[in-house]
């Protein structure tokens, strides 16, 4: 299966004129499906390729919904129609995309993982409620907020670790935290992504923590622009923080795929490592060009 397939069946669900017209849609959660799809399809027969299929269809869905709702601009004053109806769609399209898991599911039977699913969606939206505490309160580091945005990128897809082989359980668990990194390192380094919510990032925290008194001044008392925002990563070195992250995460990988491959165990994850570092090259030339 290459990287477009679980997104070309999603179109079904997620291409609608009306959404794509008013709105914008978070980035679509590539990564994890598709290290959920090779894990679910490894060691087994050609019967169990729907259901994998079905599976990892309905976690791009569910975490998409998770996603979209997270997207929601949360200004409290008064806006203009237009982005009235970005909003609105936002909610709609995100209850929807999290509620489609379940047809997919009961279509083939597999109660045990709609049961699962459930479960983990509201352990991740307990963990976000209690990170978006801490930050309302400036009671969590930027370091402590990288891991918990690692936790909740996971949540939803640890949650079939027990339907795996026992032989992959381990080796899943520590791949999908590597990915779910690369997947928040992304997402932070896009400028556009962070700007409605400034506080709920890495480089918000990490100016509050260790930059001038006139940045705190600044992000503290107001929001700022695209431009000044971008010119903030440059100045206090962010992106070269998530470069070596990034560099760190992707050799752990290429360690743990080398190493499973000795036992037989064949990922075939190059396709996928190759798409995460060209879309990090991209968005950290972007920062360093501003």
């Amino acid at each position: 299966m290459n990287l477009q397939h679980i997104s070309n069946l999603a179109q079904k669900y997620v291409g609608y004129d009306m959404i794509s017209k008013h709105t914008k849609l978070p980035a679509f959660p590539v990564p994890r499906v598709h290290l959920l799809y090779k894990f679910l399809n490894a060691h087994q027969q050609d019967h169990a390729l729907n259901a994998a299929q079905s599976c990892a269809l309905a976690s791009f869905l569910v975490q998409l919904g998770l996603d979209t709702h997270d997207f929601i601009d949360q200004n409290e004053g008064a806006i203009e129609d237009e982005l009235m109806r970005s909003r609105q769609l936002k909610v709609l399209a995100g209850d929807y995309f999290s509620s489609v898991f379940y047809e997919l599911l009961a279509e083939e039977g597999n109660i045990a993982t709609i049961a699962s699913m459930s479960a983990a969606i509201c352990e991740v939206n307990r963990m976000k409620v209690d990170l978006y505490t801490r930050l309302k309160t400036m009671s969590v580091t930027a370091e402590q907020y990288l891991k918990d945005k690692v936790s909740l990128k996971m949540g939803l897809f640890v949650s079939f670790t027990a339907s795996l082989d026992k032989s992959l359980q381990n080796v899943w668990k520590l791949l999908l935290a590597e990915f779910s990194r690369l997947e928040v390192v992304l997402e932070e380094l896009d400028p556009e992504g962070t700007l409605p919510e400034q506080r709920m990032s890495y480089t918000y925290l990490k100016i509050m923590e260790t930059g001038s008194s006139e940045d705190k001044e600044k992000l503290s008392r107001s929001k700022v622009g695209l431009e000044e925002w971008t010119g903030l990563l440059s100045k206090y070195n962010i992106a070269d923080q998530f470069k070596t992250l990034f560099t760190t995460t992707i050799a752990q990988i290429q360690s743990l795929v080398t190493e499973n491959e000795a036992q037989k165990l064949h990922l075939q994850l190059d396709e996928l490592v190759q798409a995460l570092n060209d879309s990090f090259r991209s968005k950290l030339r972007l920062c360093v060009e501003g």
